[in-house]
């Protein structure tokens, strides 16, 4: 979609481009007319007041509603709701299943007619959710269907930046309407599946306008977009750094792993801003926010604080701030903070980690001296196409 001339994906990709120029430059204007929150003991102070900042993802709830996108006791509900899915899903499926599972989606990748690393880590990471809410299957989540639903979601989150004509607005909330029915026929067509939604329907019952359909879909999004593209931003990174020994034996450097995996999350977080709205007029080390004021907070600029990080704009595979763990936690916050921090964070670090594992062991990586870009849409990703730079071990190619 189109408005005002400019696509709705170079539309968003614009936005989080101009909070990394924020990021290196402090005297870099926001072009868009917004209080953008980069300190890192601002933003800390922000997440820990949930009830004075409210959750601002209107855009997502023309899909469906859910925790990720609830606030004040709707949330409390809705978390008790599914916490327990991700409490058990680290005890159903230790690091070993976990390899499998990837190891298993890379091989079907190679033996298919098309090897799409972002379609290929997304179905892994639906099996992992899947197993997550005890299912005996994979929930159905066909691509096209998964593609037309992401294009139609960045559609609405540009609007809702840079506003909309009535018609569009309408036209893309009928689509999105369209969309979600599909969901729900696909869904209730499958016996476990329809069974957890009934059960989760079931235990709603004191949740206004609760859709079990609509919980599941936030929640399986949330859990695949991110883990698939923070998995993208780290084999960039790998084209990047040469020939590291943790290239080739990862399973024997997995501490230095996971400290690359964390520089990965720290330069490229796949979450690089959140939205809030302060509710009541509040003043935090300097910064005043007024009442109904929206608001961003950038995690791009909060990873680049120079108080905190040596050289904050270089990627170190080896940054010694992760090695000696000298850096406050407020100052690292890819899955956010305080008592709204992610569900699953658990879960998708060690996905991140066991998703490498599993491509390190098959792919080495060469080198990429292509212009480094990203895109914007439900999370933040590499555009440069990255399968051109795997090799094969067993193959010799991919």
């Amino acid at each position: 979609m189109q408005i005002n001339g400019v696509e709705s994906g170079q539309i968003l990709t614009a936005v989080v481009s101009d909070l990394y120029r924020k990021a290196a430059n402090p005297n870099f204007k926001f072009p868009l007319q917004i209080q953008v929150v980069d300190q890192a003991e601002v933003a800390k102070a922000i997440f820990m007041a949930p009830e004075v900042f409210v959750k601002n993802y209107g855009f997502i709830e023309s899909l469906c509603v859910g925790r990720f996108s609830a606030s004040g006791e709707d949330w409390k509900q809705r978390a008790a709701l599914t916490q327990s899915f991700y409490t058990q899903s680290t005890v159903l499926l230790d690091e070993t299943a976990l390899v499998q599972i990837y190891a298993h989606h890379l091989q079907a990748g190679l033996q298919s007619d098309r090897f799409d690393l972002f379609e290929i880590f997304i179905n892994a990471a639906l099996e992992v959710v899947s197993k997550s809410f005890g299912l005996p299957n994979t929930i159905p989540w066909p691509m096209d269907l998964v593609n037309r639903t992401r294009e139609a979601l960045i559609d609405q989150q540009a609007m809702a930046w840079v506003g909309g004509t009535p018609e569009l607005m309408e036209q893309s909330r009928r689509h999105l309407a369209s969309i979600s029915a599909e969901f729900e026929a696909l869904w209730q067509a499958d016996p476990a599946l329809q069974a957890l939604l009934s059960r989760l329907d079931t235990q709603a019952t004191g949740i206004e306008n609760f859709s079990a359909v609509g919980e599941l879909l936030q929640n399986v999004f949330a859990s695949t977009e991110t883990t698939s593209s923070g998995l993208l931003w780290a084999i960039e990174c790998m084209t990047r750094q040469g020939d590291l020994p943790l290239f080739k034996q990862a399973d024997q450097h997995v501490e230095e792993l996971v400290i690359f995996l964390d520089e990965v999350l720290r330069v490229f977080t796949p979450v690089p801003y959140v939205s809030r709205v302060c509710k009541q007029a509040t003043t935090i080390n300097g910064m005043t926010f007024a009442e109904n004021e929206a608001i961003v907070i950038s995690l791009v600029g909060v990873h680049s604080d120079p108080q905190y990080w040596h050289e904050p704009l270089l990627f170190k595979p080896r940054r010694q701030e992760f090695v000696q763990a000298s850096y406050p936690r407020h100052a690292y916050i890819p899955f956010i903070s305080g008592p709204r921090v992610c569900a699953g964070m658990k879960l998708a670090k060690q996905e991140l980690k066991c998703g490498m594992l599993a491509l390190l062991d098959r792919f080495s990586v060469k080198p990429c001296n292509e212009p480094r870009g990203l895109e914007y849409g439900l999370a933040s990703r590499p555009s440069v196409k990255l399968e051109p730079y795997l090799i094969d071990r067993k193959a010799g190619v991919v």
